[in-house]
């Protein structure tokens, strides 16, 4: 660990240089509570609460200079723990309103800073509660940084990105410096790498790892994570992104994979390691569970026109129509392990085989009838890579020709129902790592390259590639969504802690920080009625499963 540093960096010169720079290196993260709380008047003139809610708001100040502290998280989290967290603003204040009456714990935490926690308030119908925090300085920052930022340490070369693309699908890298109290040997490294290839290496029945050197990796691994090195901080959260609102819902359910908004804007949730379903009412915090059959593994989840859940049941090889109202449930067997869902203007369900290649399957599956029609897409390596092509997304376009993205091939591909032929498209640069892509209202594809830490916008008319570079290096974009009524590209995180905008009439990125470290997003909803984004927090090992939406406060 770096103690003997943090010792010495903690003298003078460290309290100055985070007071100075706080303005520039913020990213949220949880730390120790043990601060002081006190209750005075706000400092800020509050917005008047509206009858059965009330608000909470006050200063977040330096415990020694009594500096205000800018950009810090404070969060409101109830008895049925849904946390509602806003961030502080350019002199410290902050103000969370709308908080319907209840007990509360508040706290305050940031970057650089130790967290800090109240005992139960009460919140009152149209009262505010006034509470000021001052932070102490954490001397161990090492451990509030991201995977992005431990990843930066390692070389920007291929070697990485493959590393990325075995490795870092399930948990970020700062996950594994946590759970062992700093990073472990080449020895260490290679049991730890040896045990996952056991799990899901090419020869297990999900071979997402590739053919990986193991004793080689560990030695790689061992030469640039090393307990002295010091990671770069995150990058400054910007101006714009402060006026926002947090709210997590804790998750009933084991792991909450995917999510959808229906008709009636409550948000529908696969419970894939508790196997069943879930439908969270944003105005209560209430889930509902749906049961399903024992081992279902629901992974992937759409809506049709009709408002019935389609549903991939990945072990066991199926593909389920689910009708809320009534709970009647229709299995459909593919044959194969399913990773993506996609519906057609006609009302058939596509699914893709993850796992399947030489050729690569995609079925059809008709809901009038039952009847299935599986398509083949050839490998068409050219490019020589190892491995599995490991198919992943899955979207039906307006015209209903179905793509496809091949995370570990580097390509997206199109296939022409009414001809079966299929075309490739390799992404510009090696080992990018496509992963789940949306289209806009021109058509374009925009695509989350996962190791390439790029986003990209395919031109089907054109066939061609632009890409742009995410603001934090190493982010691990996993998921995109477009707001269509506003023009926007939604950008999930696996490794950053952090939730990407990006304006596509001014190709301008903002990137929202969260206050949940390990904040893996594996898929996102747009509420285009009021441009809310849905997200869920699933990390692998299970750290905080959460259902979480963001809301800009203007």
């Amino acid at each position: 660990m770096l103690e003997n540093c943090e010792e010495i960096f903690m003298s003078i010169f460290k309290r100055l240089f985070f007071l100075s720079s706080i303005l520039i290196l913020n990213a949220c993260m949880s730390a120790t509570p043990t601060q002081s709380v006190s209750e005075t008047e706000a400092p800020i003139e509050t917005v008047q609460p509206q009858n059965g809610m009330g608000s909470v708001s006050g200063q977040i100040t330096d415990n020694e200079t009594n500096a205000p502290i800018p950009y810090m998280f404070v969060q409101a989290k109830n008895n049925e723990g849904v946390i509602v967290s806003v961030l502080s603003n350019e002199n410290g204040e902050y103000q969370i309103t709308n908080l319907a009456t209840d007990t509360y714990i508040i706290s305050a935490h940031g970057f650089g800073y130790k967290k800090s926690t109240t005992e139960m308030i009460e919140v009152k119908s149209m009262s505010n509660s006034s509470i000021n925090f001052q932070l102490s300085i954490e001397a161990d920052v090492a451990s509030q940084v991201s995977g992005a930022e431990w990843l930066s340490v390692l070389p920007d070369d291929d070697e990485t990105r493959q590393f990325i693309l075995d490795c870092q699908g399930c948990h970020q890298l700062a996950w594994v410096r946590n759970v062992y109290k700093g990073w472990q040997t080449s020895s260490q490294w290679e049991t730890s790498i040896k045990k996952m290839q056991g799990y899901y290496g090419p020869n297990t029945g999900f071979p997402i790892i590739g053919p990986m050197d193991a004793p080689h990796t560990s030695v790689w691994l061992e030469q640039y994570l090393t307990d002295d090195v010091t990671p770069p901080q995150p990058l400054p959260i910007q101006p714009e992104a402060q006026n926002i609102r947090i709210t997590e819902y804790d998750f009933s359910g084991a792991g909450p994979h995917d999510l959808v908004l229906d008709a009636n804007g409550q948000v529908i949730v696969t419970g894939m390691f508790s196997n069943d379903m879930y439908s969270l009412n944003p105005d209560t915090g209430e889930f509902t569970r749906y049961a399903l059959t024992s081992n279902a593994n629901p992974r992937a989840i759409e809506i049709d026109s009709q408002g019935v859940w389609w549903i991939v049941f990945g072990n066991p090889h199926q593909v389920a129509s689910f009708n809320p109202q009534t709970e009647e449930l229709k299995t459909y067997p593919v044959g194969m392990y399913a990773h993506s869902i996609a519906l057609d203007s006609q009302g058939n369900a596509w699914a893709n085989g993850h796992f399947k290649a030489n050729p690569g399957k995609v079925m059809m599956i008709n809901p009038q009838d039952g009847s299935r029609k599986t398509f083949d897409i050839p490998d068409n390596n050219t490019s020589n890579l190892t491995g599995l092509p490991i198919s992943y997304d899955l979207r039906v376009d307006a015209n209903n020709i179905v793509w496809g993205s091949d995370l570990n091939w580097n390509r997206i591909y199109k296939l022409d129902p009414q001809t079966s032929e299929v075309i490739h498209y390799e992404l510009p640069n090696s080992t990018s790592g496509p992963r789940r892509f949306d289209f806009d209202n021109d058509g374009n594809l925009w695509i989350p390259e996962f190791s390439g830490g790029r986003l990209a916008m395919f031109n089907p008319v054109a066939e061609t590639f632009t890409e742009w570079e995410t603001p934090t290096k190493n982010a691990e974009p996993y998921v995109v969504k477009v707001d269509k009524a506003r023009n926007i590209v939604w950008i999930g995180y696996a490794a950053a802690n952090r939730l990407a905008r990006f304006d596509i009439a001014t190709q301008t990125f903002t990137e929202y920080p969260l206050p949940t470290p390990f904040a893996l997003i594996r898929h996102m909803a747009i509420d285009e009625s009021t441009g809310d984004v849905w997200f869920s927090y699933h990390h692998v090992p299970t750290y905080q499963d959460m259902v979480v939406r963001l809301q800009i406060i203007n």
